[in-house]
């Protein structure tokens, strides 16, 4: 990606923050989030401008980590406003996908800067490339088990390996319950079907709990549907925190399910 390219990317991110913030209710701890969300949920892409046109390396390196240290902050007050249900999952869910990918790319900006030998020379590092043949694919975004009962599977991966819930949510008409734990870099998303006639049901009848499909993450799940290289299911489904999801052929894919999602 060029920079400028995603210098555009950082200001229309800004720009949604925005909203979000208008969106905040009006009291005591929906003031102070707002507030906090202004500062940092703007401040990245003028910092990556100034990046752009740093003087010396140590400032090219200085203005590029404010950018990414103001989006790490921004990505955390996106998810408290979900977890102090200020704002809800289907309404944060997507802005919040965002920060977490753009944090990703400049991140990965700033370790190249700080790698790099020569004087500054050269236009600011290109984002980190996107991952294969979809457009703007970031990696991946979860693995997902399918599991008859979310409440039991919870005891293993929550409480016996350690790792944190991030959310819970029912989506397509209270027919299937997605949990998210954080493994670092991606999610780990346990799937209960909630209905007597759930496809996932007989899935399970006929494989037990286990791992279901990986999912990777894309800025576009149409965009995406258009130029992929494999047969993808008809239309896009329900995924969780307002995002929508994708299935590609598994037929296609020797069998295995794979999974895109995106705004």
């Amino acid at each position: 990606m060029r920079a400028e390219d995603f210098s555009e990317r950082l200001w229309n991110f800004a720009a949604r923050v925005g909203k979000v913030v208008d969106a905040l209710p009006d009291n005591r701890l929906g003031r102070h989030v707002a507030g906090q969300l202004v500062r940092c949920g703007t401040s990245s892409a003028p910092n990556y401008d100034e990046a752009r046109s740093a003087e010396s390396r140590d400032d090219f390196v200085h203005k590029l980590g404010i950018a990414t240290k103001e989006m790490r902050e921004t990505y955390g007050w996106l998810r408290f406003t979900v977890r102090t249900e200020l704002l809800p999952a289907s309404r944060v869910g997507a802005i919040a996908d965002e920060a977490e990918q753009l944090l990703k790319m400049l991140t990965k900006s700033v370790q190249t800067a700080r790698t790099r030998d020569s004087n500054l020379k050269s236009p600011v590092p290109s984002p980190q490339s996107p991952v294969g043949n979809f457009p703007n694919c970031a990696g991946l975004d979860h693995v997902a088990i399918a599991v008859p009962d979310t409440e039991a599977a919870l005891k293993l991966w929550r409480d016996t390996l350690g790792f944190t819930v991030l959310y819970s949510e029912d989506v397509n008409n209270a027919t299937v319950r997605l949990t998210h734990l954080d493994l670092g870099n991606a999610h780990l998303q346990l799937v209960e079907p909630l209905t007597p006639d759930h496809p996932l049901r007989a899935w399970l009848a006929q494989h037990g709990p286990g791992l279901h499909h990986f999912c990777l993450k894309v800025d576009d799940v149409d965009e995406a549907m258009k130029a992929s290289p494999v047969p993808t299911a008809p239309q896009p489904h329900q995924g969780t925190q307002g995002k929508r999801a994708l299935f590609l052929d598994k037929a296609a894919t020797q069998g295995v399910q794979i999974e895109l999602t995106g705004r």
